[in-house]
Formats: C-alpha cells, structure tokens, sequence
C-alpha cells in the first residue's frame, strides 16, 4: 500500500474523532463562567451531542468558548467517564496540540492538528504503551523525512524515508528480533528494486 493511501486511510478514521466536535448546543444548554473577554466554559452532554448509545446526562466534552467559538483545550469523554481526548481549538477549529487516550487510560496518539492535517510530529502507541510509529508531516500534511514504525516489543518494524510523502531510498522491514526481512529500494515512490 502506497504510503499516502496509509494516511487517507488514517485520516478516515481520525476525522470521525475529531471532525466531529463541531455541534455546539444553543445558549440555554451553556454553563457560564463569564470573563471580561466573554469566555464560558461549555459542557455539553450526551442528549445534545447526538451520539447514538452515549448516556444523556453524561458529560460528552467541555471546554472554552470565546466570544461564541471553541478556543483552547477541549476534553471529550467515553461512555464510561474516562477521558477520550485533550484537543486544542482555535476559533473553532482543531488547530495545535491533541492527544487520544484508549478507554482503559493509555496513551493512543499524540500530535498537532492545524488546517484539517497532521503536521510536525505523530505518535501512536500500541496498548501496552510502546511506541507503534513516529511519523513527520510537512505544513501541509504531507509525510516528509524519516517515518518508524515497531512492533509491540519495542523493535523496530519498517524504516522509510519519505519526500513529498513518496518513498525515497530504501524501506527496511525487520522482524521482532531486529533481523532484516526485507529491503526495498524506492526512487519518487517507484520501486527499483528489492532484496530479501
């Protein structure tokens, strides 16, 4: 799979967690703590969140709202109470630092949101709390530099280099071990040769 597919693909599964923070309720459904700037802290529950199965008076997310817009962390929670999420908003976009937990409290990801992509730096964890990628986008979102991924033991998976978020150079895939697997050598995304 083309690594640019990898990321469409992962953006598919992001985009649901954080595209979907948008719907804010009316003002009778705010609980103001009022400033001189006009920020409230906003908690929205389950009933007006609209998730299917989500308990209606569980608190779904909360956070600060300037002057009518999401501005600063955002908290989203589980069914279960646990915290689902801490992503910063700005003017009421995702824009600067997340993190994604999994239901039991690990760590799952953290990264930079801005303009609706990845940038900088991505990392995701396997449940046991090792390191699963390391991965680098450019500003625009697309994969540029050194991209890792590891197996649950810690060791190292694959290694790619990506430019313009084609392979470039050689993608090494080790087993658990850290024996090479395999090596592929890539010239602009295209294959020109390999090696086992």
């Amino acid at each position: 799979m083309k690594f640019d597919s990898f990321i469409l693909m992962l953006s598919m599964v992001v985009t649901p967690i954080l595209g979907t923070m948008a719907h804010v309720p009316g003002n009778d459904q705010k609980e103001p703590t009022s400033t001189p700037e006009d920020k409230e802290h906003m908690v929205i529950l389950g009933k007006d969140a609209e998730v299917p199965n989500f308990p209606a008076e569980a608190v779904y997310e909360e956070g600060p709202v300037v002057n009518g817009m999401r501005n600063g962390n955002w908290k989203r929670y589980y069914a279960s109470g646990k915290l689902r999420s801490l992503i910063h908003y700005t003017d009421d976009a995702p824009f600067g630092a997340y993190t994604l937990f999994t239901e039991t409290g690990s760590l799952m990801e953290e990264g930079r949101w801005e303009h609706g992509v990845n940038v900088g730096h991505l990392r995701r964890y396997w449940p046991n709390g090792t390191v699963q990628q390391l991965l680098t986008f450019d500003e625009f979102g697309v994969g540029q530099g050194q991209q890792r991924y590891f197996h649950d033991n810690g060791q190292l998976e694959m290694l790619v280099e990506l430019k313009d978020g084609q392979e470039e150079g050689d993608l090494v895939r080790l087993d658990r071990e850290g024996r090479v697997v395999n090596r592929t050598t890539y010239i602009s995304g295209r294959i020109v040769q390999r090696a086992n």
